[in-house]
C-alpha cells in the first residue's frame, strides 16, 4: 500500500505518488509519500523523481538493517526500528527514512504504531509537513521512542513477579522463563545500542536535511532512548542476579532436603545398631525378663531421643 501527503497553499491532503513526488521536486509542496516493503515496483516508480541512491534503495528493501543515518548530501537515509513486547521477546520493526528539504520517504513492513499515528493526525494538524519534513520525522520518532516506555514498563514488572516466585517455595520458577526474558532482552539491546547512536547523529550540525530549530526536539527524543539504553542495562544486571539467584535457591532447597534427610538417617542409625544386637541368634537375660519387650522398645526410644538431643545442642539441624 503506497499512501502520499502533499501540502501546499491549499493546504493537506492525501495524494497521487506521482503527483507528490512532482510538486517536491518542483518546489510547489512538501510531500511524503509512505509504502510497505511489498510494494517494491510501485514504489520505485513514485519515488524515481527524487534520483535516490541505489545502494539506499537496495537497504530500503532489504529489511535487514541495523540503525544507521547516510548522509547523501541532498537527503538522508535512515533507519530505526519500532518495538512491541509480546509475552517474552520483543517485536521489531525495520522502518527507512529518506529525508529531503521537501519530501519525506518512509518504507515498511506491516503498520508500525508511529507511521499509523501520523497518517491520523495528519488532516488535524498540516503544519507538521508544512512547515518541513524534518517536523513530521520528529514527529514519528518521538511516537517511536514513546512506544518504548511501556515496554520497559513491562520488563520490570516480568522480574518483579520472576523475584517473588523465586522464594514462593509452592511456585518453583523454571530457568527457561528467565533464560526467554533475557534472550528478549538483549535482542532489544542490540537495537537500542546503534539506534541511540543514531538519534544521537541527528542532533548535530553536519546534516543540511535538518534545519538547526529542529536539533533541539530531536535531542529531547534521544535522551528519552538514551533513558530506554539505560533501563535496559539495568535490566540486564538484574536478570543476571536472578539467574544466580534461581541457581543458588535451587541448591539450598537441595541441601535442606539432604540435611533433613542426613537427620532421619543419623537418628535411625543407633536404632539398627541396637535392633541388630538383639536380634542375634544368641539368649540374653533380656529374653527372661517378663518386661523384656518393654524393656526393648524403652532402650530404642531413649537411644532415638538421645540422639536428637545431640543434634539440637550441636546445632546441626
Amino acid at each position: 500500500m503506497i499512501r502520499a501527503w502533499l501540502v501546499d497553499a491549499r493546504g493537506a491532503r492525501e495524494s497521487d505518488p506521482a503527483e507528490a513526488a512532482s510538486a517536491a521536486v518542483e518546489g510547489r509542496a512538501m510531500t511524503w509519500i509512505d509504502f510497505t516493503d511489498d510494494d517494491e515496483e510501485q514504489a520505485l516508480a513514485a519515488i524515481r523523481p527524487f534520483d535516490i541512491h541505489p545502494l539506499a534503495i537496495e537497504d530500503m528493501f532489504a529489511q535487514v538493517n541495523r540503525p544507521k543515518v547516510d548522509n547523501f548530501g541532498r537527503y538522508l537515509y535512515l533507519v530505526l526500528h519500532s518495538a512491541r513486547w509480546n509475552e517474552d521477546r520483543p517485536t521489531l520493526r525495520e522502518i527507512d527514512f529518506v529525508l529531503g528539504e521537501r519530501f519525506l520517504v518512509t518504507c515498511h513492513a506491516g503498520e508500525p504504531r508511529s507511521i499509523s499515528a501520523a497518517h491520523e493526525i495528519m488532516p488535524r494538524r498540516p503544519e507538521l509537513l508544512a512547515q518541513g519534513p524534518s517536523r513530521l520525522l520528529h514527529f514519528v520518532l518521538d511516537v517511536l521512542v514513546d512506544h518504548y516506555m511501556p515496554i520497559m514498563d513491562r520488563i520490570s514488572e516480568m522480574i518483579d513477579s520472576y523475584e517473588e516466585q523465586l522464594f514462593d517455595r509452592r511456585g518453583m520458577l523454571a530457568n527457561q522463563r528467565i533464560l526467554h526474558l533475557k534472550r528478549g532482552m538483549a535482542a532489544l539491546r542490540r537495537i537500542l545500542g546503534p539506534q541511540r547512536d543514531t538519534l544521537l547523529a541527528l542532533t548535530r550540525d553536519e546534516f543540511h536535511a535538518i534545519p538547526a530549530d529542529m536539533r533541539p526536539y530531536l535531542r529531547d527524543v534521544y535522551d528519552r532512548l538514551a533513558r530506554v539504553h539505560d533501563f535496559m542495562d539495568s535490566f540486564r544486571d538484574e536478570v543476571a542476579t536472578l539467574l544466580e539467584l534461581q541457581v543458588s535457591t535451587a541448591s539450598n532447597r537441595l541441601n535442606e532436603v539432604i540435611k533433613r534427610l542426613t537427620v532421619v538417617a543419623t537418628v535411625g542409625l543407633p536404632l539398627t545398631v541396637v535392633t541388630s544386637y538383639y536380634g542375634m541368634n544368641f539368649q540374653f537375660a533380656e529374653y527372661g525378663w517378663r518386661y523384656g519387650w518393654a524393656y526393648v522398645l524403652g532402650l530404642l526410644a531413649l537411644t532415638a531421643g538421645v540422639t536428637w538431643w545431640f543434634l539440637k545442642k550441636k546445632r546441626w539441624m
